[in-house]
């Protein structure tokens, strides 16, 4: 059964060392995470190498091709650096993806805090490089911006334009959501909350709660989002988001479940959990899923076994294992 990986990553070294000073003014915390114990990581990511490592890293996990992003958050950099650095780190993916083209396609990296040359630069990546769309990594600015701010909407027009997808990706979680939900706890176990044990998801998820209800659907109704961990905890709440955001509270045309199911594909991000899968489909239906292993992050060990063993049609197995994915990105 051919495997399509949606959520695989590596790290720009050149704008992992331009963030760093921001990383260490705005998430003060993230120290602890970024030096934790060897026992406490949740595995030893190798982020710079793209070839025939990890190519023999595939086929020992079964997987014929991964969706390859930067897992530095690009958007925090600003002016004409932000740029420079997003197009440099694009066009060294695409030199690394481009000679293995049955194995590796890419999501671009782009300056959000410069919207219009980011859709620029999104346009350049899909229509020069090949690349399929674009991934976030984290919140779109250090402050408490949204991703429903208007000032995005020059990239939600390149993406409609391009009928090609954003994938939202936690990292950093908010400073004043740290202070207020995620201390009191001890520094390490703290940090693990508030990031990828559990407040980088709820912040993620937030994101596309926010588009919603800004009606930034509404405005690019065929606009397409990927939403990582089995949707970043939403698909829960759907049926309480319902109940409390009526459409004649919002103002929306539909209904919040509705809109998220129009517009949102959710993938495990390496979260083999098989109850989670059942849930997903029942709410969302199966055409809403794609898979991902969130490496290195995440072993690829237990990826094809999970399908392969998943409670599925054979022919829902195909549609969640590459078949929707090469449909959503054109591939």
């Amino acid at each position: 059964m051919k495997i399509i990986a949606l959520e695989e990553h590596l790290s720009s070294k050149a704008i992992g060392a331009a963030v760093a000073k921001t990383i260490q003014e705005a998430y003060p915390y993230a120290q602890q995470f970024m030096h934790p114990a060897p026992a406490d990581a949740p595995s030893v990511p190798d982020l710079f190498e793209l070839g025939e490592k990890r190519i023999a890293e595939l086929d020992e996990a079964g997987i014929d091709m991964e969706v390859v992003s930067y897992t530095n958050p690009t958007q925090w950099l600003t002016g004409n650096e932000a740029l420079t650095m997003a197009k440099e780190a694009n066009d060294t993916l695409h030199q690394a993806v481009a000679p293995y083209p049955d194995r590796f396609r890419a999501f671009a990296t782009l300056p959000w805090n410069s919207p219009k040359e980011a859709a620029d630069e999104l346009r350049r990546t899909v229509k020069e490089l090949g690349f399929v769309g674009t991934l976030i990594s984290g919140r779109p600015q250090t402050g408490n911006i949204f991703l429903d701010n208007k000032m995005y909407y020059p990239i939600w027009e390149a993406l409609t334009e391009l009928d090609l997808p954003v994938y939202i990706h936690p990292n950093y979680t908010s400073i004043d959501a740290v202070n207020s939900y995620y201390t009191g706890l001890g520094n390490q176990l703290d940090t693990i909350l508030s990031a990828y044990g559990y407040g980088w998801h709820y912040e993620a998820g937030m994101q596309v709660i926010h588009m919603i209800l800004a009606g930034v659907f509404e405005k690019y109704p065929s606009l397409k989002i990927i939403s990582g961990h089995w949707g970043e905890m939403v698909p829960y709440f759907l049926y309480r988001l319902d109940q409390m955001f009526k459409p004649e509270v919002t103002g929306l045309s539909d209904t919040i479940s509705n809109i998220y199911k129009k517009h949102v594909w959710i993938s495990p991000s390496g979260l083999y959990d098989v109850d989670a899968l059942q849930f997903c489909i029942n709410k969302l239906g199966i055409d809403q899923l794609v898979f991902s292993a969130d490496w290195p992050y995440v072993p690829m060990t237990d990826a094809n076994s999970f399908i392969e063993n998943a409670p599925l049609s054979d022919a829902d197995k195909e549609k969640f294992s590459h078949l929707t994915a090469e449909k959503l990105l054109h591939l």
